[in-house]
């Protein structure tokens, strides 16, 4: 099956507060959309811009969030479980309250200036 990349079909998704379960957003720019609450299990981020994105509750448990732009990102009570950050740029990014960080994971986002409290 191909992975469905028509972008207005994806926004439509985001502001029908659709699922984007499995999703391949890969080097898409979401700078600014609000995301909270919605079902990103799986989601290929990689490469994407989701600087100044709101992520607040979302379930990013196993997504790739490789090489992204997470700048001033807010993920407040999101589920990270299993999701991959290698070489995430999370400079003024808030992890708050996020679930299934490792605290290995809390300290690479807070040296990479990330807000995290658990």
């Amino acid at each position: 099956m191909k992975a469905d990349r028509n972008l207005k079909h994806i926004v439509n998704k985001i502001n029908n507060r659709e699922s984007l379960l499995g999703s391949d957003l890969r080097n898409l720019y979401f700078t600014c959309m609000d995301f909270a609450g919605m079902d990103l299990r799986r989601a290929n981020f990689e490469g994407a811009r989701l600087n100044h994105g709101i992520l607040d509750r979302t379930d990013l448990s196993n997504a790739n969030l490789a090489n992204t732009d997470l700048k001033n990102a807010s993920f407040q009570g999101a589920n990270l479980t299993g999701a991959v950050l290698r070489n995430a740029i999370v400079l003024g990014a808030n992890f708050t309250g996020v679930k299934g960080l490792s605290a290995e994971v809390g300290d690479y986002l807070r040296a990479r200036g990330a807000t995290v409290f658990n």
